[in-house]
């Protein structure tokens, strides 16, 4: 569905909303979808009807195709070759043998062989004849590297090969219109490739036999001078014996190293229990707790400290005891100071006897790395040369035991492949299925012509629908017309030619001469619409005007204003498109000397507008006259409003046929003295972008839109309702053939709406 065109921001707006209604939520029923079917149904039965008749032509002119078919086993590598050859060419599974041997098999060496084998050359060159002689003549000359493309083609258009299943099984396809060259393809096939499967691995294996003779003399020799020099580093750096994973020096090394650690701990620990007793004073027991005559001392102090703590609170701090007393605390305290120094002292003696130690050890231990680094160096060098004698010696044995075996097993290998079924040639052809083709061909044209006109209807932005139109425009729908039959007469008597000027009077004045057709009841509908709008005023000055011409503004605003004059009420319809005028022509107004310009240029002139239509005496027409030079000026001008009053004492009703607003802006003048501004949208021809600008700026000059009248209404794609109402209104007997009771309004014509 096409997407809704957002209307122009508006500066402002009048407080006048009875014509707007509340946009409604963007949602696509199956409605929608059935409408849009119906609309494009053209479109979808011409898609579909081309892939049907395509699918069917090409089903009855496609030739029989016959397939045939081979079956091969492809076997895990169990090669009697356990050498080099075997190892280079095993794997861990068969999956990626599988693939593998399949790329062989449509490999372009193996189709170009399969080709020559079967002559296809000059099959090619003969036009593609069966014998391949080409009427007798035998072709010669070297093949091109078209013909060489040419056949591999050939052989690669109807191949088809695939793994069945988890198997190791491989099925090989060939479909042609030859039934024999179809079998022979597939034979000589699967002939061909398990050939160059042998040569493939019998020439493998006799390279690996040539290379490893051209080897072996060339790693003998280095094997020799690896050996050699070997034995002259041994003897230049005094080596014997070697073994750089366990000699007498990194063995010291790495007892001195450890010694050096512990060292270093022993150092920390007693330096920071010396630091403690620096800051921490003599009272801790942490410092002293392993002393025991510290410990006696402690407890000593404390049981004195005790009782002095008990009598000073017993007798006072002045009882004579306390001297003795605290004589004794004295004594065991200058005790206890005496013992912690005496353990600080000799804390600070392990301390710098674990530090001569360490400095003793980190001495021995840089004397070490010296000669370690020293004998690294040579038996690093050392490693080397002996590790390279050792390759050379360990490849030449390798290379000899695989050089023995490439000689016995050369002439042995055998193939993994197993030719389980052979093809045999086909009696019944596999295509084409013609009923399979037409089917497909059927429903993807249908799909196509679905898709196509969704896509049509995505960027076509031409409303269809008064539900279309009120979306856009947010404007309530007045009426709407259905489309009139074109030709009624002609139909009816099968007649050719063009319609008479009769005819055609009688199509765009259809409230008059068909009042009980649908069209002839719309525009009955929009009159109550128009008056009913303001129950207690009814609008006297109607205006009816559209975006752009051809729409029906005029054929519309003719049929309101015969509906209203047939009411009993004096209605002038007044044209007031002062450049394109079509009233006088619609109602056979002969004398086009008179008309609205004439009424303007010459207020003087004392005439009434002419009743043309004698079964409506009520309703007057004034055209539009000479055409003036300047129509904007002229409806603008002070005398165009003092004509409207005058109109609006003397008639019940002025219905004014406008100019369109988007092409002129003689409208402007006009919906501004208008009590009621009616915009008319035809189906199919009206835009939405063009809609939402003739709204906007009869908004913008606060013109009175009363709403929209959607014209020229194909009633099928209408909602469900208002096309069965219709329906029942044929059956209840309006007496109008269904074609004619089915009409509406005109299309109208370059030069008039």
């Amino acid at each position: 569905m096409s997407s809704e065109p957002q209307s122009e921001p508006q500066t402002s707006q009048p407080d006048r909303d009875p014509a707007a209604i509340a946009p409604a939520e963007p949602q696509l029923s199956l409605m929608d979808v059935w409408r849009t079917v119906m609309k494009q149904r053209w479109v979808i039965v011409a898609v579909t009807a081309i892939c049907f008749f395509t699918a069917l032509i090409y089903s009855m002119r496609a030739k029989p195709v016959y397939e045939s078919y081979s079956r091969i086993e492809v076997k895990p590598n169990t090669m009697l070759n356990m050498g080099l050859l075997a190892q280079a060419s095993s794997s861990e599974g068969s999956s990626p043998d599988m693939a593998t041997e399949i790329l062989k098999l449509q490999s372009d060496s193996v189709m170009l062989e399969t080709a020559q084998n079967l002559h296809l050359l000059e099959r090619l060159r003969s036009g593609g004849s069966k014998d391949g002689q080409g009427g007798g003549r035998k072709p010669a000359g070297p093949m091109t590297p078209l013909e060489r493309l040419a056949m591999i083609g050939m052989i690669r258009g109807g191949l088809t090969v695939k793994p069945m299943g988890q198997t190791q099984m491989v099925e090989i396809r060939y479909r042609s219109e030859d039934p024999k060259l179809a079998t022979d393809v597939v034979n000589d096939l699967v002939d061909t490739y398990i050939d160059a499967d042998l040569r493939s691995t019998y020439d493998r294996t006799r390279h690996v036999s040539a290379w490893l003779q051209g080897q072996l003399d060339d790693l003998k020799q280095a094997a020799s001078d690896a050996q050699r020099q070997l034995a002259d580093y041994q003897r230049q750096h005094d080596i014997v014996g070697t073994d750089e994973t366990s000699n007498l020096t990194i063995q010291t090394l790495e007892q001195i190293s450890s010694d050096y650690e512990s060292a270093e701990s022993d150092r920390i620990v007693k330096e920071a229990r010396m630091r403690d007793f620096a800051t921490q004073g003599a009272g801790l027991v942490s410092l002293t707790g392993d002393d025991p005559q510290v410990a006696t001392l402690r407890s000593q102090l404390t049981d004195l400290e005790t009782q002095r703590s008990q009598m000073t609170l017993q007798y006072g701090s002045r009882y004579p005891a306390m001297e003795n007393l605290n004589a004794q605390i004295a004594k065991v305290q200058a005790a206890l100071n005496r013992e912690v120094e005496l353990a600080h002292q000799q804390v600070i003696n392990e301390y710098e006897g674990a530090l001569h130690l360490e400095n003793t050890l980190r001495k021995r231990l840089d004397e070490q790395e010296e000669a370690a680094y020293q004998l690294n160096e040579d038996v690093a060098q050392y490693a080397i040369l002996r590790h390279q004698a050792e390759l050379n010696r360990d490849l030449y044995d390798a290379l000899q035991m695989r050089l023995k075996e490439a000689s016995v097993t050369a002439g042995l290998s055998a193939t993994n492949i197993t030719v389980v079924d052979r093809a045999q040639v086909p009696v019944y052809p596999v295509g084409p299925q013609k009923s399979l083709d037409v089917l497909i061909g059927l429903v993807g044209g249908l799909f196509a012509g679905v898709l196509i006109a969704f896509v049509i209807e995505s960027i076509d932005d031409r409303m269809q629908t008064s539900e279309e139109v009120e979306t856009v425009s947010h404007l309530a729908s007045l009426a709407t017309i259905p489309h009139i039959t074109e030709g009624l007469g002609k139909k009816r008597r099968g007649e050719a030619g063009e319609m008479t000027k009769t005819e055609e009077k009688a199509r765009q004045l259809v409230t008059l001469h068909s009042p009980k057709s649908l069209a002839g009841e719309a525009y009955r509908g929009l009159r109550s619409a128009l008056l009913l709008s303001s129950i207690d005023h009814p609008p006297r000055v109607i205006v009816f005007t559209s975006a752009f011409p051809g729409e029906g503004k005029t054929t519309t605003a003719a049929n309101c204003a015969i509906a209203l004059a047939q009411r009993g009420e004096r209605v002038l319809l007044v044209d007031a498109d002062l450049r394109r005028g079509s009233l006088d022509r619609v109602f056979g107004v002969a004398d086009r000397n008179f008309g609205l310009s004439s009424v303007l240029a010459h207020p003087e002139e004392q005439r009434k507008a002419s009743a043309p239509l004698p079964e409506v005496p009520m309703l007057h027409v004034l055209p539009t006259g000479p055409r003036p030079p300047n129509p904007a000026e002229m409806l603008s001008s002070h005398r165009m409003e003092e004509q409207v009053r005058q109109w609006v004492r003397d008639y019940d009703r002025v219905v004014i046929d406008s100019a369109p607003v988007l092409a002129v802006s003689d409208t402007q003048a006009m919906a501004v003295l208008a009590e009621t501004v009616v915009l008319v949208v035809r189906a199919g021809v009206t835009r939405k972008r063009a809609l939402i600008r003739a709204r906007d700026l009869l908004w913008r000059i606060n013109a009175p839109v009363a709403g929209v009248v959607v014209n020229d209404v194909d009633m099928r794609l209408e909602n469900f309702y208002t096309y069965r109402y219709g329906m029942y209104g044929y059956q209840y007997g309006y007496g109008y053939p269904y074609t004619e009771a089915y009409g509406g309004n005109s299309e109208e014509k370059e030069g008039g709406e």
